[in-house]
Order: structure tokens, then sequence, then C-alpha cells
């Protein structure tokens, strides 16, 4: 079991159970310090059968959000309104943390959650309910991406909608939190009949065993605008090709933003750079990521 990254908080496990609970939630951005919760979902399963779901929308504080290209006051910006469908009128009747919170809790008890990109889940869920409740998420966690990466290694990608296609489980309805509960629930029932296929769950653990480090691949170019930069890219910019090339200008691609994240790219229209707000990241939409990518950039041979 990997250690936790916060205090309190439970333990990354490795391991194929009949008991746990899905968990899924939808958040105004990427980053727990400046962003919230927007909506969570749970299934709480039983010998393999989903016996009971849980899902509320959370009301998150007004503040400033990209819409349109500028900075206005709202809920949600157009990339997670566009992403996920939830609007600011959906938001305005819905619960605030501290009253849909407790119920997020008692519904999880102390049961292993499963979540695809589980960390991601919760350190959302960690900090909201140390901010609002005064006490932490101590549930251990069990992450279905880092399952699906061991046992579908050819696949190029493996989002959500990669690992459910290759596995034919059904992907419509795909970014509201119940719905992407209820996809990871059924590609997690065949990771782990395919995990036992093929061993034991030893054998399944051994998978992950650490090896050693490999050094980077790219010395980087200086003077390049993501040379020794750390960017986070979202949406449909977060490609293999797109982390590559900015490893190659000599830039750290990083999951989620974090204080040091220097860039954020997301699928927004725009050409400039945005400045980030409360000393968070750049904003780069799509036409200034990729304009930036491209100066100075080396050759692929």
């Amino acid at each position: 079991m990997a250690k936790p990254s916060r205090p309190g908080q439970g333990e990354r496990r490795i391991c194929l159970p009949r008991d746990y609970t899905v968990v899924d939630t939808e958040t105004t951005g990427l980053s727990t310090e400046s962003c919230g919760l927007i909506e969570v979902s749970a299934l709480r399963v039983r010998g393999g059968q989903v016996v009971e779901e849980f899902s509320t929308l959370i009301r998150p504080p007004w503040r400033q959000v990209l819409r349109d290209g500028e900075w206005r006051e709202g809920y949600v910006d157009d990339f997670i309104q566009g992403l996920t469908g939830i609007t600011d009128e959906m938001l305005e009747g819905a619960p605030l943390p501290i009253e849909a919170l407790p119920l997020v809790r008692d519904f999880l008890g102390e049961d292993l959650l499963l979540g695809h990109n589980v960390d991601f889940d919760a350190a959302f869920l960690y900090d909201s309910f140390q901010k609002y409740l005064n006490c932490p998420l101590k549930n251990d966690t069990l992450d279905h991406l880092a399952i699906s990466r061991k046992l579908l290694p050819d696949l190029p990608h493996h989002r959500l909608g990669d690992v459910a296609a290759a596995l034919g489980v059904p992907y419509e309805g795909a970014h509201r939190a119940l719905t992407d509960c209820l996809i990871t629930y059924g590609c997690y029932e065949k990771l782990r009949a395919l995990a036992l296929s093929l061993g034991t769950e030893e054998d399944f653990q051994r998978l992950f065993e650490k090896k050693k480090p490999s050094k980077p691949r790219y010395p980087g170019v200086p003077g390049h605008p993501f040379y020794k930069k750390r960017v986070v890219l979202t949406g449909s910019l977060a490609t293999p090709e797109n982390a590559d090339r900015v490893a190659r200008a000599g830039g750290r691609v990083e999951k989620e933003v974090t204080a040091k994240t220097d860039f954020l790219a997301v699928p927004a229209p725009g050409d400039k750079p945005l400045p980030g707000k409360n000393g968070g990241p750049a904003i780069l939409p799509q036409g200034a990521f990729l304009r930036l990518l491209g100066e100075g950039e080396p050759s692929a041979h």
C-alpha cells in the first residue's frame, strides 16, 4: 500500500475486492486550492453487485470564471459547463458544501473507494471535508486508471472512455458523476475477471512493483516558452503527442494543478495567454498553447 499524501488520509491499495464504493466527482477546475466540488456520486457495491446509489449537486462559491474569453462572475466556466453539462442555473438551487458533504461522508462510510484517477477525487473530497467538516477523508482508495494501465497495456490511451470502449462497456452520458461511476463499475468488474483469468490476486499485485526510474528522454530547448516549466493539459489537449512535444521542449507535463504549475492549457477558443487568478498558472487557450508549443520546437529526429 502507498503512503497517503495528506495527514490522516487513507492509503492507496492494490487489490481486487468484491465489496467497495465507486466514487466520482465533478469540480470547477483542477486545483483543490482554488476550485471546488460541484457534484459527488457514489455506488455501494457488495459481492460485485450495486446495492445502493448516491448523487448530489453542490453549490460552490461564486467566483471569477472564464466566459467567452473574459473573466466574469459565476459558478462554472465555459469549459466545465461544456464538459459536464452542469450550468450556473442548475447549481443555484443546489445544497451548499456544509449541507451536502455530511451526506457524502455518511454514504461513503469506511468503504474502500474505487475511482478512475481516484487520487483526483480523493484530494477534492479530503480538502472539502477538512474545510467544511473539520475532518479528513480516511478511506483507503483503489485507482481504476492504474489497474487499466497494467491490464490493458496496448491501449494508446487509458481515459475512461478508451477503457470502456476496449471492454465493451457503454459510455453514453459520461462526465456526469453518477454515469461515470456506473461506467467505472462496469469496467472494473471486467478488469477484475481478466486479472483473475491470468493468475492470482498476488500475481496482479506484482504488476505494480516499482522499477528503477528511467532518465529523461529529451534535453529540452533552452529559450522555449515551456523549457523547465510545469504544464497541465486538459480535455482534448491532453494527448500523448502534445505531452511528448512539451517534453521535447524541456517542459514537464503534470496531471493536476499545484502551486508550482506554470501553465494550464484548456481546449477553449483564444490565441492569447490569459493571466491566472489568485496567483494561479497562466491560462493557455487552445490557439495560444499550440502557438507557444511550436516556437523553437526541435526536430523529432
